[in-house]
């Protein structure tokens, strides 16, 4: 299945442009209030295979609240899992660094890093914050965030991403990296947790050099 097919499917799963509202003492916070977004250009309409359509909200570590289009603009490293995972989630984290660190520092200040749980009822701030600090994630380009559920489905159908909750509230998923473009749609994608993957890594550096390249 393309991507678009992926994302349309996820929209159709969404329930199309239905909208998530946050709880009432968490006022949703625009990408111009939140580090490492202030330099987000104005764009035009989003691509049909695009990640950024689908309407999802998002609940950062730090409590902030904002809609995944509000990502657009830089290259998008992003994946799924979950805070109190012992087997997967913690060498998928390890690989994302691992990644990020093969990166020029200019490179690192251009990409984002999007984490989403999978996990809605447990992962809170104050536990995803708990994670960040363990994993010793810093950087206001490292985005680690919950969402609603329906919002979660989804995202990993759009992601390819498959997932199930056990009885003792774990999950088995898969464990997919992917980066996107700009627009936010999907180039490349691996399911390499461990050494350098080299195509995986040329991948991303041609998205930043494309992003670098553009006004």
């Amino acid at each position: 299945m393309n991507m678009a097919a992926l994302v349309g499917t996820a929209l159709l799963a969404f329930g199309l442009y239905s909208t998530t509202a946050a709880s009432a003492d968490e006022a949703p916070v625009r990408a111009h209030d939140m580090p490492g977004m202030e330099d987000m250009p104005a764009m035009d309409a989003i691509a049909g295979d695009s990640l950024y359509q689908l309407p999802m909200m998002l609940t950062s570590a730090e409590g902030r609240t904002f809609k995944l289009a509000e990502l657009r603009g830089r290259p998008l490293l992003i994946t799924m899992f979950y805070s109190h995972c012992t087997s997967v989630c913690p060498l998928l984290t390890a690989q994302l660094q691992h990644l990020t660190r093969q990166l020029a520092p200019a490179e690192r200040h251009q990409v984002r890093v999007l984490m989403v749980s999978f996990d809605t009822a447990r992962d809170t701030p104050e536990v995803l914050r708990a994670f960040k600090a363990e994993h010793h994630i810093q950087g206001a380009n490292w985005l680690i965030t919950r969402a609603p559920a329906s919002d979660v489905r989804a995202l990993a159908a759009a992601l390819g991403i498959q997932y199930r909750e056990l009885a003792d509230h774990s999950f088995n998923h898969s464990a997919v990296l992917s980066v996107t473009d700009r627009e936010g749609t999907v180039r490349a994608r691996t399911s390499q947790l461990s050494g350098s993957d080299a195509s995986f890594l040329a991948a991303v550096r041609a998205q930043l050099a494309v992003a670098d390249a553009k006004p």
